[in-house]
């Protein structure tokens, strides 16, 4: 499978698996592979939590209602990930955190441990992705 076609199937399967969170254009994932998944863990557990809590307002009155979150923007910037939506709420902000702070220790090519390189453009990046680059750092 080529890289392109990666990329459809893994922009079809999130856009499959929460439709809710990515009703609006967003512009893509313009994130490396390596990030996928921390990318679809956030998403999961974004979205577990609003359909939690919403329940237990609805059945119970408990606890505040939570606006869906709907996806502006998922990219790369930096040599960092960064998670830009609508909605949610404290406990979703601090879950984009997480993630973001997770991929800044993360190859953004593999997924593997990696850490952040410079030469003029930054990325995160393992020793083995950082092998090519003109300067190690």
């Amino acid at each position: 499978m080529t890289e392109e076609e990666r990329y459809d199937a893994f922009q079809e399967k999130m856009e499959s698996k929460y439709p809710k969170m990515f009703s609006e254009g967003y512009g893509g994932f313009c994130a490396g592979e390596g990030w996928w998944s921390i990318i679809e863990f956030l998403c999961g557990n974004i979205q577990d939590h609003i359909d939690w809590k919403n329940e237990q307002f609805e059945k119970y009155n408990r606890g505040n209602r939570v606006k869906q979150v709907v996806v502006q923007q998922i990219k790369e910037k930096f040599g960092g990930l960064r998670f830009y939506y609508d909605g949610g709420d404290d406990e979703i902000s601090g879950m984009v955190r997480i993630a973001e702070a997770m991929a800044g220790v993360t190859c953004e090519v593999c997924g593997a441990p990696g850490k952040s390189r410079s030469t003029g453009w930054i990325r995160t990046l393992c020793d083995e992705h950082a092998k090519n680059l003109p300067i190690n750092s």
